[in-house]
């Protein structure tokens, strides 16, 4: 007996909706404002019974404008040395999504809710955001009906995908490289309050560095002379190292070549180039039907060497 071929019919009465539903949803239609939830069980669905899409579906043809929107979602107030990363991380997203053929813009942004109406009078297919605060999710999103990648943050959403370094296990790994259970900690001021928290909840307060409007760089480092550091962030890296006075520091590092450390610092390199190509196979996984959630949408980047 032949097999029976996967239809989205079958789909639909998996999912309790309608065939035009599951039609919207696998054409990644915005004719009908479709939650992301709904879209999300469909999706899963078609891979779990392995439904197989039409050549159309798989080429791209029913795509709205093969346009990809790279939201960076910035303070008003930021240092050179957050910018520098975002804008890095976006220029490689750029570049990855040239490979699947898709165009790119890239929006920025110090009020996400307030020009969320801004965003979304783009014609888009997908959605990266770097660095969003979890708080401004479901406002933000509730204007999207198309894939959104999230990156550089925890959102604390499983119906949404989070890249983003292991910073958990990177900080241990560093303070095992500088023989030190109680290094400081330097950083730039990421939106992203959950991600925030889970970085400096391996420090003590008071040997914590933010890297803000006002924040006196030179007068942290000469109280905690001597001691060893962990930085995140290649800027903020390079500005610590002029200035430190028998510091040693290890270094979680997003640019793809970072030659102007010191030999003696360690690098713990988990690149923007990584990060991009990562979230790029995953978009192209959710328009393909091929992406499964996996570890509740959450993917952790170890080293790169690692």
């Amino acid at each position: 007996m032949a097999k029976h071929k996967i239809t989205m019919r079958d789909i639909a009465q998996e999912c309790h909706v309608s065939v035009a539903t599951v039609s919207y949803v696998l054409n990644h239609s915005e004719k009908e404002k479709i939650s992301h939830e709904t879209r999300l069980k469909i999706l899963q669905a078609a891979t779990r019974l392995h439904y197989v899409p039409s050549e159309a579906i798989k080429s791209g043809l029913n795509r709205n404008s093969n346009l990809v929107g790279i939201i960076i979602n910035l303070k008003g107030n930021d240092m050179s040395g957050k910018k520098l990363l975002y804008y890095d991380l976006a220029s490689e997203l750029s570049q990855q999504l040239k490979l699947l053929k898709f165009d790119s813009i890239v929006i920025t942004t110090q009020n996400l809710e307030k020009d969320v109406n801004l965003i979304t009078k783009h014609s888009l297919d997908a959605v990266f955001m770097i660095d969003v605060d979890n708080t401004s999710v479901q406002h933000i999103t509730q204007g999207y009906y198309v894939p959104i990648i999230f990156l550089d943050c925890e959102v604390n959403d499983h119906l949404f995908c989070q890249i983003m370094p292991d910073y958990g296990h990177l900080i241990q790994k560093a303070h095992k490289l500088l023989g030190d259970e109680h290094p400081f900690l330097m950083i730039e001021d990421i939106c992203s309050h959950i991600l925030k928290e889970q970085i400096t909840k391996w420090f003590l307060t008071k040997d914590i560095f933010i890297n803000a409007s006002g924040a006196d760089l030179n007068t942290f480092l000469k109280s905690h002379k001597g001691q060893n550091g962990v930085i995140i962030g290649d800027l903020l890296a390079l500005y610590a190292e002029c200035r430190s006075e028998d510091n040693h520091f290890a270094v979680i590092s997003s640019l793809q070549d970072s030659p102007f450390f010191l030999p003696e610092t360690v690098m713990l390199p988990v690149s923007n180039k990584r990060k991009a190509k990562e979230a790029t196979e995953v978009l192209r996984k959710m328009l393909d039907l091929s992406y499964t959630t996996e570890n509740n949408n959450r993917i952790l980047l170890d080293c790169n060497f690692i």
